[in-house]
């Protein structure tokens, strides 16, 4: 979202209201055969919220990953329990 103060054009980062919880799981826009299991929450040192995901079945293959790169549809989507 955008927004226009004077002349000066800002971006706002919006939360998404769908949080993400540990056991939460999601596939890859371009490889929905491998599904990432929410383990963990990532730095607390970066402003936005991380998560650590692992593949499921291959647990030590394991991503840290953006909230807003797994809420968003164009990299990732979330999946039911299987």
């Amino acid at each position: 979202m955008s927004v226009v103060t004077g002349t000066e054009k800002k971006t706002v980062l919006r939360r998404n209201r769908n949080g993400i919880e540990v056991g939460d799981r999601f596939v890859k826009t371009d490889d929905p055969k491998t599904v990432w299991v929410v383990a963990g929450r990532g730095s607390s040192v970066a402003p936005m919220p991380h998560f650590q995901v692992v593949q499921e079945g291959y647990y030590s293959r394991m991503r840290t990953l953006a909230e807003s790169v797994l809420l968003d549809p164009d990299y990732y989507r979330r999946v039911s329990e299987s």
